[in-house]
Order: C-alpha cells, then sequence, then structure tokens
C-alpha cells in the first residue's frame, strides 16, 4: 500500500494566459487529497492569478525576470538556494505541466518520491520525472494537462473558475473613480507581443467607436510596455486608457467587473473566461482548438480558412494577414450574442 500523500507541488510558472487556464489541475488535485498542502511554483509576477484559489495552501514564487542570467555567481547562488528549499519542503507528489529545463530542474530538486512529467518534455525535462507519460488529450492545452494528472491516478473535476486574490475586488472598488470609470463598461484588450496575433488597429477603433455609439463605456488595457498598441486603437472621443495602469490583481478584478471583454488571443481571454465574463476571442495566427478560451470554444471568431498547423505560426508576421480577414461585423454580432447571454456564473 502507497503511503499517504501529504504535500504536492504543481509546477505551472508561466505563461500569464497558461497559468490562467490550469486551475481545473488545481481542483482536481484538491478533489482528490482533500487534506493535502498544495502549492503552486509560479513566476512572482503571475501568482496573484493563483492565490485566492481556496484550493491552494501558497504560491511558491521565483523571480524569472532576475534569474535570466542564471549563469552569474550571484543569481546561481540564489537559484541553488531556491533549489534546496524546495527539498527541504518534502513534497510526496510533484507535477511538471510545463515540461522544459527549468520546471524540469525544479521538480528535481524537491527529491519528492513521485516526480511526474510527460515522456517526451522538452528541453531533457523528462529526465526529471520518476513517472513519465506520454501526451495525449487531445488539442486542447488544458486537456492536455489534465490527461497527466489522470494517468497519475487522479480524478478529474474540470472547475476552471479564476478566484480573484484577497482584497483585489476592494481595491478595484477603490480605484475605478479616481481612474474614470463610472458605471458599466466593456473591456477591449487589444494587444499582444506577437504583431501576428494582432487585429488590425483601424477594426479595433471602429468596433470602440460603434460601441461608445450604442451607449457603451469602453477601457482599453494592456502591459505597460503596450501604451503605444492602445493608443494605435484608440477612437476619438471617450474611450478609456488603462494601458499599464493596473496592477495584475486589479486588472483581474476590472475583467470580473467588465460587462463583456474582447481581446486577441492573450492571457485577457484566459482571465475573461475563468472570471466567467462574456467573451470574445479574436484568433487568426494561432489554433483556438489548441489555446482557445477553455470551455468557451463558442465565444471565438477566428479567421477564414483552416488554423495554421505550426503552433509556433504566430512568430511569424505574415500570420498577420489571416488576423485582417475578421470583419468588425463578425466580432460585434459575437459581443452582443455574449452580452445578451450574460455572466456564465
Amino acid at each position: 500500500m502507497s503511503p499517504p500523500i501529504g504535500r504536492i507541488l504543481l509546477i505551472k510558472p508561466s505563461a500569464l494566459g497558461d497559468v490562467c487556464r490550469s486551475m481545473p489541475i488545481l481542483a482536481s488535485l484538491r478533489n482528490a487529497h482533500p487534506g493535502a498542502r498544495i502549492d503552486w511554483l509560479v513566476q512572482e509576477d503571475f501568482a496573484d492569478v493563483v492565490r485566492g484559489h481556496p484550493a491552494l495552501h501558497a504560491a511558491v514564487t521565483f523571480p524569472r525576470r532576475a534569474w535570466r542570467r542564471w549563469w552569474h555567481p550571484g543569481v546561481m547562488a540564489e537559484v541553488l538556494g531556491f533549489a534546496r528549499a524546495l527539498g527541504r519542503a518534502r513534497y510526496d507528489l510533484v507535477l511538471d505541466l510545463q515540461g522544459l529545463l527549468r520546471s524540469g530542474f525544479f521538480m528535481w530538486s524537491t527529491g519528492a518520491r513521485r516526480r511526474v512529467g510527460w515522456r517526451h518534455a522538452r528541453e531533457g525535462a523528462w529526465l526529471a520525472a520518476n513517472e513519465r507519460h506520454l501526451v495525449r488529450g487531445g488539442p486542447d492545452a488544458t486537456e492536455r494537462m489534465l490527461a497527466l494528472l489522470e494517468d497519475a491516478g487522479v480524478k478529474l473535476v474540470r472547475d476552471a473558475r479564476i478566484h480573484l486574490p484577497p482584497g483585489a475586488a476592494e481595491a478595484w472598488r477603490s480605484a475605478r473613480g479616481d481612474l474614470g470609470v463610472d458605471g458599466r463598461f466593456v473591456m477591449l484588450a487589444p494587444t499582444s507581443r506577437w504583431a501576428a496575433k494582432r487585429w488590425p488597429a483601424e477594426r479595433w477603433r471602429e468596433l470602440a467607436a460603434g460601441l461608445m455609439e450604442r451607449g457603451h463605456r469602453v477601457v482599453m488595457v494592456g502591459a505597460p510596455s503596450e501604451q503605444a498598441q492602445v493608443r494605435a486603437v484608440m477612437p476619438p472621443g471617450g474611450a478609456l486608457n488603462l494601458c499599464g495602469r493596473l496592477p495584475l490583481a486589479q486588472w483581474l478584478a476590472a475583467i470580473a467587473d467588465a460587462d463583456a471583454v474582447v481581446a486577441n488571443d492573450s492571457a485577457a481571454v484566459h482571465a475573461a473566461a475563468g472570471l466567467g465574463r462574456p467573451l470574445v476571442g479574436i484568433y487568426g495566427a494561432t489554433d483556438p482548438r489548441h489555446v482557445g478560451p477553455y470551455q468557451r470554444g463558442d465565444c471565438v471568431v477566428s479567421a477564414e480558412g483552416e488554423p495554421p498547423s505550426d503552433p509556433h505560426a504566430y512568430r511569424h508576421d505574415a500570420m498577420a494577414a489571416r488576423m485582417a480577414t475578421i470583419g468588425v461585423e463578425r466580432v460585434r454580432s459575437a459581443l452582443e450574442r455574449e452580452l445578451s447571454r450574460g455572466p456564465r456564473w
């Protein structure tokens, strides 16, 4: 008989959208091990996405940006100290849902008696696992993670809800007046790190202007580094630019407060899905069957034709032509449908 599992570590450090769409993993682990301590290893910038979840004991964070130059002696000392602390935590079960060199190193550092990963994880990460499974579960990224859990003997619970971190809703309510957010609003997230994922700026301007003509307050959001992208899509007169002005916890609370969210394939799509908001995701350079909002495929407006078979096609600027095939009327119609449906929870 196997000894009981008392301490579990879930390793899913990034990216922000991937962390948002991983909530069913946490719900499944809690259902399978109701008395266990469950921690989540995540980069510190994204920890607020998971901190409020009732199934979680603690977020175990690391400063990814500060550790980029890991070979420098001072940084190396910090990384090794962090690895030793993972070993001292004495986890019984560790799951690597990232499958890369860094996550494999973290899993190996725990010394856990059960270290679960994919058999063909990249960058040698498979070597850190002592329990290896084939990738399965179909094209959807979340379903593939859930399949790994199932192969490890965990009964699945497909509860994708994101829970706001403590104090986030209160902080947003206190800040929204000073930010100029009075009353109800539709949130537009028109940015992306990758140019090929961006719906054309003139389409965003037309959509925003039409929403304002219909009496909607429009709020634009993005990361601090995306100011130029947001300025390029601002319609004349009335939309509110909050790009770079919301800490992550308040950004989540603002999404939870929005009447609806419209976004490119980005973290905002997955956050809105996890918070149950009316949502339209605009996809062209990526395949929504793989990276669309979990359990919300009906909220996607896709480019015409077959989606790219290469999962990294979005890195090529030429793929932007697919986004240009998506007309404003398709997005507007999808948004009106979502607004009429209302929140999912």
